[in-house]
């Protein structure tokens, strides 16, 4: 039987349906400092400012607080102090949060894979990941959830999948990956010998099958 190394964004939590929801709100809180008024509009805007500050979180440059932040002054065009753009942005957690809820076919997939024993490797911060998996009840099906204040790196470090893979009590090439990035989860884990399966969106179940398969 082979253990299962798991991403959790987007391969086990629907974070683009949370991110969309959130952004809603959002606007919503800020709407009469915005231009656009349709959500749409401005979405990509926020998903292109939220990668290029997460990218300067995992490089070491800011910490994730001050990417969040970062991220709402840049979006509202405002110089704000910290304290003020705290405030911007919890229109946005609190909608983010509430949201969070499992992918389809996740769920199945946990009851069917629970003799197979599974940890969660993912590049987010640790209380926020906690949150998600204690929310969405996932916590009770994998033996550790390890982020990058865990092993000391980020995904695609090989050192975070070793570190997935010693919570299971094996070698890396014995386990299966299953993720949604093909740089951040795939590559690495194939470059470690593991059997790996790409979560596409809209077909969850296809990895979650071939996953399964393998074990």
């Amino acid at each position: 039987m082979r253990p299962i190394l798991l991403d959790l964004d987007d391969t086990l939590v629907d974070d683009h349906r949370s991110t969309a929801i959130a952004f809603g709100a959002l606007l919503e809180a800020h709407r009469a400092s915005l231009d656009a008024k349709d959500a749409s509009a401005l979405l990509p805007q926020w998903r292109s400012i939220f990668a290029r500050h997460w990218d300067r979180h995992e490089r070491g440059e800011v910490s994730f607080q001050e990417q969040r932040r970062a991220r709402i002054r840049e979006f509202l065009r405002r110089e704000l102090t910290d304290a003020e753009a705290d405030e911007a942005l919890l229109p946005y957690l609190r909608a983010y949060e509430a949201s969070c809820r499992l992918l389809p076919g996740v769920r199945e997939f946990l009851e069917r894979s629970a003799h197979i024993p599974k940890v969660i490797v993912t590049n987010g911060d640790r209380q926020q990941q906690l949150r998600k998996v204690a929310v969405t009840g996932l916590r009770s099906h994998v033996a550790a959830v390890i982020t990058p204040e865990d092993s000391g790196c980020w995904k695609p470090d090989h050192a975070m999948f070793r570190a997935g893979a010693r919570c299971l009590g094996v070698a890396p090439g014995a386990c299966i990956m299953v993720g949604d990035d093909p740089v951040r989860d795939i590559a690495p884990a194939r470059e470690l010998g593991m059997v790996c399966f790409e979560v596409e969106r809209g077909r969850w179940h296809e990895a979650f099958e071939g996953a399964l398969s393998a074990a």
